[in-house]
């Protein structure tokens, strides 16, 4: 299936690499983590579709177009046993990460200003390959080098992530895109923050007046929702994903394609509902499968024709490994079991059961904490008091939680504690990790992140103090005397009155947080 591209993909490639570096420097876009790029979820996942991936704890890792690395950073940091290498063409943001990894000290990650084009094997091995938000924003020549760089950097277990846009669903977006290049193609001379704002003056505006003519133009929601969903972003992210020489959406079934011309295999989607079919109805499912012939890429397509599409993130792995892969979705018990499962999102609300294995898995959910199939089968036969269960049946009601979007694996479980006086710590590198964000100015480029890599909030000066205390074990009243001490805490009264308080106040919040997210060390 092929579509036209945008006249400016037929630019001269280096014209346009150039064209990128230079707009990536001009403004820069914060490097955010991805959970969905974490080393443990990428190795739960690609277990699941049974292949055998290296242990994300002592893996080899390479993120192409790294920005800032505030993608890979906080992974090294869980990491110290695995190496990880970033790659961007901006070397103003090179700089500021090696800046921050500089100053967290830590010697199992770096980031190099490189041409991807230039990456051959002498760059090294990988196990994973990480590749988020580029793919669609550069030329065929480097499409086709980052899959040549999978073939050749990738290990033999080696997974890759890529992800990229995708039609049906950017077919809406295209329209904003398209507008916004309408009302800046006399700007060329503006400077790209400039150009972006007013881009979105003008989408801004034409979403106003839709809105306001519904008597006349019916049924145009369609094209409302989409301006929405553009509008609501920051400017870097609008100029990025809209206003670059290239944005090219591709076709799910092309993407699987050119990765087989380069000896690289499809494995499935990130999300398991763009890949999975076995937790649809029958009749959905058997429809699926009649139209599909039974061929997994075609039914890769004909769910993105049905969910309308517009973002995947896909799994590959070399050849070698495609007779591995359980495309016929039954997992084996082995990977489940070796894995913890957590809840999507955390704020959605699941409802009680009469169906006993269920009820434990939504019990399970509800603690907001990761769990496994032995936490499971003890909460089973307490509640049941020993009598026999299905255990089969609890696999399956795993499986379906998963498959749904309810739930998603990982391989690692963070350890979640208390504070005990004396004995509790935290590493080092966790705590100069924090205070390079929080007070060194690091939250200008970079956020902190969990062991999942999802982003952690609301930490500041009390968080920094109680961590670097812990380097080395405390008692609660050494904790106190120190953020007395060392800490200014402001509190507004009632009457609108900003007054000091004691910075032991803050102490007990700081630690529950730090436990919370398994950031103290009770061994």
């Amino acid at each position: 299936m092929n579509v036209n591209k945008n006249t400016s993909v037929a630019k001269d490639a280096s014209d346009v690499i150039e064209s990128l570096k230079n707009s990536y420097n001009e403004l820069v876009y914060p490097s955010k983590s991805f959970g969905v790029t974490s080393v443990n979820s990428l190795e739960a996942k690609a277990k699941l579709w049974g292949l055998n991936p290296v242990p994300a704890k002592e893996a080899r890792v390479l993120e192409l177009g790294c920005s800032m690395g505030g993608n890979i950073i906080g992974q090294a940091v869980y990491h110290p046993e695995g190496s990880y290498v970033g790659v961007d063409l901006s070397g103003s943001q090179i700089e500021i990460g090696n800046e921050i990894i500089e100053a967290i000290e830590l010697n199992n990650v770096k980031l190099v200003e490189q041409d991807i084009l230039k990456i051959d094997k002498d760059f090294g091995t990988f196990d994973y390959i990480i590749v988020h938000g580029i793919w669609s924003w550069v030329p065929d020549v480097v499409k086709d080098k980052i899959l040549e760089i999978c073939n050749v950097n990738l290990s033999e277990r080696g997974v890759a992530y890529i992800s990229y846009n995708v039609y049906p669903g950017w077919h809406r977006l295209n329209q904003v895109r398209e507008m916004m290049m309408f009302a800046t193609q006399n700007n060329q001379g503006m400077g790209l923050l400039e150009r972006t704002e007013k881009a979105i003056s003008f989408v801004h505006h034409m979403n106003e007046l839709i809105k306001e003519s519904k008597d006349i133009v019916p049924k145009l929601e369609w094209k409302t929702d989409s301006f929405d969903s553009a509008l609501d972003h920051k400017a870097y992210y609008i100029a990025h994903e809209y206003l670059e020489p290239i944005n090219d959406p591709v076709y799910v079934s092309d993407f699987i394609n050119r990765a087989r011309k380069h000896n690289m295999i499809y494995v499935a989607d990130t999300d398991f509902q763009l890949s999975a079919i076995t937790w649809m109805k029958q009749e959905r499912r058997e429809l699926i499968e009649t139209m599909s012939g039974g061929d997994w890429n075609t039914k890769e397509q004909i769910l993105d024709f049905y969910y309308d599409t517009q973002f995947r993130r896909s799994l590959l792995c070399h050849e070698s490994q495609a007779h591995l892969l359980r495309h016929n979705e039954e997992f084996l018990i082995e990977a489940i079991d070796s894995l913890y499962f957590g809840m999507v999102n955390k704020g959605k609300v699941l409802k009680d059961t009469k169906n006993a294995i269920e009820q434990v898995i939504v019990n399970q959910c509800r603690t907001g904490e990761f769990f496994n199939v032995a936490d499971c089968k003890a909460e089973l036969e307490r509640l049941q008091n020993g009598t026999e269960y299905n255990e089969v049946e609890l696999y399956s009601m795993l499986i379906r939680f998963l498959l749904c979007g309810f739930i998603v694996p990982v391989t690692e479980k963070k350890e979640i504690s208390t504070f005990v006086e004396g004995v509790s710590t935290v590493s080092k590198e966790l705590a100069s990790y924090v205070q390079t964000v929080v007070d060194r100015g690091g939250s200008n480029f970079i956020n902190i992140s969990d062991l999942y890599n999802d982003s952690v909030t609301g930490f500041n000066s009390a968080h920094v103090l109680m961590m670097k205390e812990l380097e080395k074990p405390k008692t609660l009243e050494e904790l106190y005397e120190v953020a007395d001490e060392k800490l200014k805490v402001n509190e507004t009264e009632s009457s609108g009155k900003v007054v000091e308080i004691a910075g032991r106040s803050v102490v007990d919040g700081a630690l529950d947080d730090l436990g919370r997210l398994g950031f103290l060390c009770n061994k």
